[in-house]
């Protein structure tokens, strides 16, 4: 084994600083002999160069009139203690701290891989790159992605929709069946293969469309033909439900007279329109029947409802993964479409009349805000607590954790994070995780691009991962202004 260096100072059971003898970087694994365990498993968390060269020793050096070779240094470390397998293949912490002056290694691939758990999980694994400066596979568990929930985690241009295409790709190699919330229309280049390259060959990555596994619904198919048009049926939508589309929130006021009007309406014509009850509203009385006859136009303007919607079983398909391309859709339209999807959705695999699916939602923030009100909040919040009670996984795509509810963050148990800055996104993602410390907090914000923080799915300690290329062509590269 390579020694880089030795402990020294006081020594924790959770952490212990080191003396370098080598220049490691952080994040590198390294171990420590014990005598009771064997090499335990450490990962060097913060990094430090100790000197004696005052202020004038520098303007010395700056002025030519001092040399380098006078200065004493030390390069410092601080290490975290990841722990070690005992014989049950539990991994735990020893519970005597190390002796000051031991000898600490560079951590061999073996145990690195033996310790985090990094194996070929088989059907359940989701390959999505390779722990950083190394060529372990980090698989994530994809049952736990459906039972236990997924944050992607960035800021403006990290790299979080290149991310979210590589999981999708997994998921659709494992026939696991997705709908996906799709503001910006870029998920379409699914179905097209990627160009092929020296990285492709490193990760061990092929490229592949997914055509045939991938169908696509828009609210306006006129602006994107690519996509079906999607409508919801007007006769399956309940007067509770129909309130969600008019955007009123207050139940007690409005359900009553809501339901007496849509009697009133069927009775006549059991094929009544979103017309024939802006008409019946119109010839009604009282503030609450305005309300309703006000809302009710805004309703049929938007042409969401239709005699006939686009069914349940054309709209989730077992190992399909649906786009719900909301592209050039007006924002509070974008709303209704996911507050009526994600209803249907979650009622429907409540009564097992669905398969277990994955429910990503791009731009979450959108669409379950930490402040103000969405149409779609409260569903999404209530999929978010219970809807992995009934297999129904929810991945919440944003690149503002500030923005997003937390109560819809915090039951993300696996979190992929890439580069962010903003210091309120930062305090947010922390008091969201557990286990992040203060070093990997740091080093969040100077990931390079292409490499991640994964928490969570399956993995019992945080590991940062080189993201694998994508086996399908981008959709979300910025658009240039000005060529080269």
């Amino acid at each position: 084994m390579d020694e880089v260096g030795r402990i020294f100072g006081d020594v924790g059971l959770g952490q212990f600083h080191l003396g370098l003898v080598q220049p490691v970087e952080r994040g590198d694994y390294l171990t420590v002999e014990d005598d009771l365990h064997g090499r335990v498993l450490c990962q060097l968390d913060d990094l430090r160069r100790k000197s004696d060269l005052d202020l004038e020793g520098a303007d010395a050096l700056g002025k030519g009139t001092g040399t380098e070779e006078t200065i004493h240094q030390n390069l410092l470390g601080l290490a975290r203690i990841i722990g070690y397998r005992d014989d049950q293949g539990i991994v735990k912490i020893p519970t005597i701290p190390f002796r000051p002056g031991a000898k600490v290694f560079r951590a061999e691939e073996n145990l690195i891989a033996d310790v985090l758990g990094l194996k070929h999980r088989g059907n359940t694994g989701a390959y999505v790159g390779l722990l950083r400066n190394h060529s372990l596979r980090i698989e994530l568990d994809i049952n736990q992605l459906v039972q236990r929930h997924v944050s992607v985690l960035a800021k403006t241009g990290g790299g979080k929709s290149y991310l979210l295409g590589v999981l999708i790709e997994e998921l659709l190699r494992h026939k696991v069946t997705c709908v996906i919330i799709d503001p910006h229309g870029e998920y379409g280049s699914l179905r097209i293969p990627a160009e092929a390259n020296g990285v492709h060959a490193r990760f061990h990555v092929e490229s592949q469309g997914f055509g045939k596994q991938i169908q696509e619904y828009s609210p306006d198919a006129v602006l994107n033909p690519a996509a079906k048009p999607l409508t919801f049926s007007l006769r399956s939508t309940d007067p509770r439900d129909l309130l969600i589309f008019m955007g009123l929130n207050n139940v007690k006021m409005f359900l009553a007279p809501l339901k007496t009007l849509v009697e009133a309406v069927a009775t006549t014509n059991p094929d009544y329109t979103v017309h024939d009850l802006v008409l019946a509203a119109q010839r009604g009385e009282g503030p609450a029947i305005e309300a309703l006859h006000e809302r009710l136009e805004y309703v049929e303007q938007t042409k969401l409802l239709a005699p006939q919607g686009t069914s349940l079983s054309d709209l989730v398909q077992k190992g399909v993964a649906t786009l719900i391309n909301l592209r050039g859709v007006a924002p509070d339209i974008q709303e209704l479409v996911v507050a009526r999807i994600a209803s249907t959705l979650f009622e429907n695999r409540k009564k097992g009349k669905i398969p277990p699916l994955f429910l990503v939602i791009e731009e979450a923030h959108n669409f379950a805000p930490q402040q103000g009100t969405a149409t779609c909040s409260r569903i999404l919040k209530n999929i978010a607590s219970e809807g992995r009670k009934f297999g129904l996984g929810l991945c919440a795509v944003t690149q503002r954790a500030a923005r997003i509810d937390k109560s819809v963050l915090s039951q993300c148990n696996t979190q992929l994070i890439l580069q962010v800055t903003n210091p309120l996104d930062l305090k947010a993602i922390a008091q969201s995780i557990e286990g992040l410390t203060p070093g990997m907090t740091d080093m969040i914000q100077s990931l390079p691009v292409g490499v991640a923080l994964v928490t969570g799915g399956g993995y019992h300690t945080p590991l940062f991962c080189e993201v694998r290329p994508r086996a399908t062509k981008h959709g979300g590269e910025s658009v240039k202004i000005v060529d080269n």
